[in-house]
């Protein structure tokens, strides 16, 4: 995901699955700095979560019965990649999507097949008939549910990261004034960089220093280089960073998640739009979603978007 929030797909970390091991750490309860590390655990293994057995009745409109095949753009830690680049084979990608994907197929005695898709090509397998579901951090999007139905089961939003015990006593906005952060360029992170910068000179404060740089993994260089005082990022991409540099970074300030992630399937499958949405709520109510975001360093508030 990129600063932008656009409605394609996040920014697109291939080289950040580099590393055959990476960090997690313990999630909090919620709140906005419960992405900071507290622990470090190798994720370069699927999360090891017990499999719910739930009363619901499995689709019957799969397009392999018995197997629920999954479209993914296995690209983006921590929500799909691949443990090591020794590691092509689609079924043995990990990340919080694609073992979200397999709790849902165990709890519908399914097993699950996963197909490693281009990100422009994913909605289109999916409404060719080539996948049943594509879960894989996609934006809810009205241009995308013109083609498909979604089942949101991810809230996502921007936070303020900054170097752990946030020497600069960074809480919100406001207290950028007079500090330094990078964002991307072009993107909704700028233009609200740029908002709150003249919002503190309006309010008779020093502007916020502003470096703006057009890839993100640039832009989060820079609080390595110690060059700027925070990062404005979007979750996912933040998430990411820190797994890999456990305990320098933590989330100062989380803001409003506002934008959705989606699973995916074909309009005019009520059998499996009622499972996916059964299943997944069953899968937040008994704790396996909340245990996935722990393994892979995510706040678990982000479930709130399951209804």
């Amino acid at each position: 995901m990129t600063g932008s929030m656009r409605s394609a797909r996040p920014l697109k970390l291939i080289a950040a699955v580099a590393a055959a091991t990476l960090f997690a750490a313990g999630c909090g309860s919620g709140g906005g700095s419960s992405l900071a590390p507290t622990g470090a655990a190798s994720i370069a293994t699927a999360a090891s979560v017990a499999p719910s057995k739930l009363s619901i009745p499995a689709p019957t409109s799969l397009i392999t019965p018995g197997t629920l095949t999954d479209c993914v753009d296995i690209e983006y830690p921590p929500m799909e990649f691949f443990p090591s680049t020794s590691v092509t084979d689609p079924n043995q990608a990990i990340g919080f999507d694609v073992d979200g994907a397999r709790a849902v197929a165990g709890a519908l005695g399914l097993k699950l097949a996963v197909r490693n898709v281009a990100f422009d090509g994913l909605i289109p397998d999916l409404t060719a008939g080539r996948c049943d579901i594509v879960w894989t951090a996609l934006y809810v999007s009205t241009k995308r549910t013109d083609k498909a139905d979604a089942v949101p089961y991810m809230a996502t939003g921007w936070v303020l990261m900054v170097p752990t015990g946030n020497p600069k006593a960074i809480a919100s906005p406001d207290d950028l004034c007079g500090k330094t952060i990078s964002v991307q360029t072009g993107g909704l992170v700028e233009q609200a960089a740029n908002a709150q910068s003249k919002k503190c000179t309006d309010g008779g404060k020093a502007a916020v220093k502003i470096q703006g740089y057009p890839k993100v993994p640039d832009e989060l260089q820079q609080i390595v280089l110690g060059r700027v005082d925070a990062v404005w990022e979007t979750d996912s991409a933040v998430s990411d960073f820190m797994l890999k540099n456990a305990g320098k970074y933590q989330v100062a300030y989380a803001f409003p998640r506002t934008d959705t992630y989606g699973v995916y399937l074909q309009k005019n499958k009520p059998d499996l739009s009622a499972a996916l949405t059964a299943a997944i709520k069953a899968l937040k109510a008994d704790g396996t979603l909340a245990a996935l975001c722990q393994h892979y360093q995510i706040d678990p508030a982000v479930l709130e978007a399951i209804k």
